[in-house]
């Protein structure tokens, strides 16, 4: 019957090639899906397992080359410290995993194990053990394994499955995360076992414990090379690991979703406060209208629609000044330029007209009292506001009561007559000199009704 040594060991190269693969694919992975710009701790620390991927999937195929081609004395000695190497990168990334997902309580019984200076004591011990050993590479793999590699695996898988519990699960949603969840585990349990199978399954030495545990008494007890157990553990590591990035991807995914929701919220909050805005617009009794820098009209409120006989969409985008306020009273041409609501934008101060006059869709006109304001938008203006009313009757009343004092005022011996002999009302001659107590624009006609 073949020994089972015999069985595997044409195998060793392919197993070698897989599992040195296995770890630089990882490696590679990572850096492609590594996400620097994440908010999940666990970015910050993805680098570190990259790089024991590379290092650990480099060593692994230094140990292929020595199947394939034979042993070289410097790889022989290259072998153990790129070893260690690669382990202190692993033992990293498993401390400050485990450390981040700690609540507070528990980081204060675990400060000594977690802090940095736990590395002194660890090298210390691989140094002495050496520096008395006659045999130095090989205790240096020995060693190196036992205290760098075994708690480094142990603790990494220990993080994955704290992380997950303390993180992940409170930030992605329940339907996504039985993936991210079953991964994180996967990745904590493939872990552990590599650290058995990595850490505490060494070369055979003659000291203990390694010469009772050993990958020579694994394959008599198991009748399976351990190197085979490592490969499946670094496949299972890297799938797992491989699946668990896309927690990246679910992180984007929930970003959008809360972008998506602010949008819709801030949405909704402008289209309530737009509302608003109309609603005070409409209810004002003062016309109101705002204008761009070039004097397009943005907005105007229903009193300034009523009192204008515009419709909305006939100024909205048009110049308000060339609709509403191009010729004076007197018939003559009116520059925008010298408007006083457009010299609001020029000197960025408020205008007060205690009179002007404005003139309807119908050619009609009636006179007004408006003010003009600058809108800002923190340092830069973009428009103008204005507020008018028709003070049409204003004027009116106040030219009546000037044509009454002055009646009062005249002695009985000197008072005009406009009484006609027979009581039916004023002459012609008191008739007009009524009319020429009003002001023009207050006098009865198509063009400039009262």
């Amino acid at each position: 019957m073949p020994s089972v040594t015999n069985l595997f060991q044409p195998y060793m190269d392919v197993v070698f090639l897989i599992y040195g693969l296995a770890f630089l694919v990882m490696g590679l992975v990572i850096l492609i899906r590594h996400n620097q710009k994440s908010n999940l701790q666990l970015a910050n620390n993805l680098r570190l397992l990259a790089g024991f991927g590379f290092i650990h999937g480099f060593l692994e195929w230094m140990d292929l080359w020595r199947v394939v081609h034979g042993d070289i004395a410097w790889l022989a000695t290259m072998r153990p410290i790129i070893l260690l190497v690669s382990y202190l990168f692993l033992f990293e990334f498993g401390r400050r995993l485990v450390y981040i997902s700690l609540s507070p309580e528990a980081l204060t019984k675990s400060a000594i194990l977690l802090n940095a200076w736990i590395y002194a004591p660890l090298l210390l011990v691989i140094l002495a053990a050496v520096m008395i050993s006659h045999q130095p590479m090989l205790a240096l793999n020995i060693w190196s394994r036992y205290l760098i590699g075994f708690i480094g695996s142990s603790i990494s898988g220990i993080g994955f499955i704290l992380y997950y519990h303390k993180h992940l699960m409170l930030e992605i949603t329940e339907t996504e995360s039985s993936t991210i969840r079953l991964a994180s585990h996967f990745a904590g349990t493939a872990f552990l076992a590599y650290g058995v199978f990595g850490g505490l399954v060494v070369p055979l030495s003659d000291w203990f414990p390694s010469s009772i545990i050993n990958q020579e008494s694994f394959l008599v007890t198991f009748h399976i090379p351990v190197q085979l157990l490592r490969a499946l553990c670094a496949v299972w590591i890297t799938v797992s690991v491989c699946i668990l990035l896309g927690v990246f991807h679910l992180e984007e995914q929930q970003h959008l979703r809360n972008a998506f929701q602010r949008m819709q919220q801030t949405l909704a909050d402008l289209h309530r406060l737009n509302h608003q805005n109309e609603l005070i617009l409409s209810s004002a009794v003062e016309g109101i209208f705002g204008i761009d820098t070039e004097g397009r009209t943005v907005f105007v409120n229903k009193a300034a629609l009523h009192m204008l006989g515009y419709q909305q969409e006939e100024l909205i985008g048009k110049s308000i000044h060339a609709l509403t306020h191009h010729t004076t009273l007197q018939g003559d041409f009116y520059p925008v330029e010298d408007c006083p609501i457009h010299q609001t934008m020029k000197t960025h101060t408020i205008h007060h007209i205690n009179s002007d006059v404005f003139w309807r869709k119908d050619g009609s006109s009636f006179s007004v009292e408006y003010q003009s304001a600058p809108i800002w938008n923190e340092e830069q203006m973009f428009g103008a506001v204005v507020a008018f009313q028709d003070i049409t009757e204003r004027k009116q009343q106040q030219a009546i009561e000037a044509f009454m004092r002055e009646g009062a005022e005249m002695n009985p011996a000197g008072q005009e007559q406009y009484q006609s002999p027979k009581g039916r009302g004023p002459t012609t001659k008191g008739a007009s000199r009524l009319q020429s107590r009003f002001p023009p624009e207050c006098a009865h006609g198509p063009s400039r009704p009262i």
